[in-house]
């Protein structure tokens, strides 16, 4: 990072930690962070724009509250019963946070934005859950969609020609995506007795890890082997 990014950074994440720490989530070791790759791409998208950076500091802990409270609602089945309706709070919790900030700042068209952009999140992770099992090409179509929706929101803000970003933001998510970067954290395969969901999406290498979070490598997507293969010698 430069050092203006550095910095930038280091406040957005002390910034946004503040309004995630709560005594009862601290006591029961629920803890968060922020994105660095949400925040890298961000960050870029708003300099390229020309947004004052007080703005541009409000408007990245909003994003990265609201990417947060979106993933751990996502890794729910890392956590003991007793804990899983906490993650639950915490998560809303966080999105909350990414309400006041946006309303503070007054922009209306770009909580819309965001909020289009939650929506088509949650229907690509209902489509990962609920779809027959899907080729890499669609998965890692489906994962980029997850990883870029919020950052594609900034474009169309703050970018009257979004072509462009649009392109950097694919480009690098997909990258992410293929890397490990972003990882299957909504897969609820119960213990490793029972017996798999029909028309479950993907099928771990090890059976016997059937919870968890796992990057598009940890698994073997029974449609298209070779691209997987592929995909693996060019890390």
């Amino acid at each position: 990072m430069t050092d203006a990014r550095e910095a930038m950074f280091q406040r957005v994440a002390r910034c946004a930690k503040a309004h995630m720490d709560h005594e009862y989530l601290a006591k029961r070791k629920v803890r968060q962070a922020v994105s660095p790759f949400h925040f890298d791409l961000g960050y870029a998208i708003l300099q390229s724009a020309a947004v004052p950076d007080v703005e541009a500091e409000r408007v990245l802990t909003a994003v990265l509250l609201l990417e947060q409270g979106l993933s751990i609602h996502d890794e729910i089945d890392e956590w003991g019963a007793a804990e899983q309706g906490l993650v639950v709070l915490a998560g809303d919790y966080d999105s909350s946070k990414y309400y006041l900030i946006l309303a503070e700042l007054g922009d209306r068209r770009l909580m819309h934005e965001l909020c289009e952009a939650v929506v088509r999140i949650n229907e690509a992770k209902m489509d990962l859950l609920m779809a027959s099992p899907l080729s890499l090409d669609v998965y890692v179509e489906r994962m980029s969609t997850i990883e870029a929706e919020l950052l594609r929101a900034l474009v169309r803000h703050y970018h009257p020609d979004p072509g462009p970003w649009m392109a950097k933001v694919e480009e690098a998510v997909r990258h992410h995506v293929l890397a490990g970067g972003a990882k299957v954290r909504v897969f609820t395969r119960g213990t490793a007795s029972s017996r798999p969901r029909e028309g479950s999406v993907l099928t771990p290498k090890d059976p016997t890890r059937l919870r968890g979070t796992w990057s598009v490598l940890d698994y073997a997507l029974p449609e298209e082997p070779q691209g997987l293969q592929a995909a693996e010698g060019k890390r």
